[in-house]
């Protein structure tokens, strides 16, 4: 079953005109059909100091500006607040985003239902930071981090729904905070599930964590480490049956005298297929 956030419907032609009605929530969820690139990285910039009374004037005057701002209130369905108008005007003049690239960050934010400055200018320092400049580009990465979010539900063997904001931030945590390929988080994924029984991001966290904290970057560094732990447990156990019993000798006493190769042993887990 194809899962997506918004109906893939054509994308009309933006308004150039005024109307006497904002456009609908469903009108501006039909014209965006990406998945998001949810907020992950640092701290939205609010320095907007730079733009003085006099800025803010000379580009409320320019045409595009002007159209800019009122295709943003047809989005979210009311009138600028001034903050409102600085943020947008500082994603234009600041940020240098063309207007194009705003008019699409704010029907995309809308289009998923999140019509607070706030989280747009959060966006909008995604988007910077990974150097989008145009709405194609924009787009790309959206299509291409919906993937990643999709293969890790799946890992985790949910197929009926689409990631929650904080699954969301955790799978941007993971492949580019902790820079992990898809395919360690996959695998940490499985054996969250393997282990409890049931997907659990928060779970699956600890183990990509641990695996940070022990520089493991592959799934080949994942078998050797579980090649040493079951290394460890087996001289652990033939340790325990070397100590000498208090109880009278027999014939399961001779248990200690087997010889083991651990190198053998280690070598044939290392080779063990996926």
């Amino acid at each position: 079953m194809l899962i997506t956030f918004l109906p893939q419907n054509p994308q009309p032609a933006f308004p150039v005109l005024p109307t006497d009605k904002p456009l609908q929530t469903d009108q501006v969820s039909r014209r965006s059909t990406d998945l998001p690139v949810p907020p992950s990285f640092s701290k939205p910039l609010s320095e907007t100091k730079a733009l003085t009374p006099d800025r803010v004037k000379e580009l409320k005057q320019n045409e595009d500006i002007i159209q800019l701002l009122y295709i943003a209130e047809q989005y979210l369905g009311k009138t600028l607040t001034p903050t409102e108008t600085r943020k947008i005007l500082f994603f234009y003049d600041e940020l240098h985003m063309s207007v194009d690239l705003i008019d699409y960050l704010i029907e995309y934010c809308v289009g998923r239902d999140h019509r607070s400055i706030r989280y747009i200018e959060t966006v909008a320092m995604a988007w910077r930071e990974e150097g989008i400049t145009t709405v194609e580009m924009a787009k790309d990465s959206t299509s291409r981090y919906s993937k990643e979010y999709f293969s890790v539900l799946k890992a985790m063997g949910i197929t009926n729904r689409n990631p929650s904001d904080a699954e969301i931030s955790l799978i941007n945590t993971w492949t580019r905070d902790y820079g992990f390929a898809m395919e360690l988080i996959q695998e940490a994924c499985s054996r969250t599930v393997l282990q409890t029984g049931q997907p659990s991001f928060p779970y699956a966290d600890k183990i990509l964590q641990r695996w940070k904290d022990k520089n493991i970057r592959t799934l080949g560094d994942v078998r050797l480490q579980d090649a040493q732990h079951q290394k460890r447990k087996l001289e652990k156990a033939v340790s325990k049956a070397d100590k000498p019993k208090s109880a009278a000798p027999n014939r399961f006493n001779n248990f200690h005298q087997r010889d083991y190769d651990f190198a053998e042993y280690e070598k044939k887990l290392l080779n063990k297929p996926n």
